[in-house]
């Protein structure tokens, strides 16, 4: 029982510190309204770079898993991942064409 709440206690606790890596540097940045054209064009180009990156992961590590490890389960985990990687895009391409 006690792996179990150090476990809950730990993903809570990473949860709370990635939302809050997000969150907060963006909640002062738009006080201080240090946003200019410059750095949306250079912050879009830098997702677009890290999204293309991570799709190539994970496409590696498909491959790793069928090829190499011969796992089934970490196939169908990594599909799942690709799933919903390529969803939020979706979500995030049609939000954004939504307000353009």
């Amino acid at each position: 029982m006690d792996n179990f709440w150090v476990a809950l206690l730990f993903w809570i606790g990473l949860a709370v510190v990635v939302v809050s890596a997000f969150y907060l540097p963006r909640r002062m940045m738009k006080k201080k309204k240090q946003y200019d054209e410059r750095l949306v064009i250079n912050d879009h180009l830098a997702r677009s770079y890290s999204w293309m990156g991570s799709l190539g992961i994970i496409f590696i590590v498909w491959f790793l898993s069928l090829v190499v490890f011969h796992s089934l389960i970490a196939f169908w985990l990594i599909t799942v991942i690709y799933v919903g990687h390529m969803l939020s895009y979706a979500i995030g391409a049609a939000i954004a064409n939504g307000r353009n």
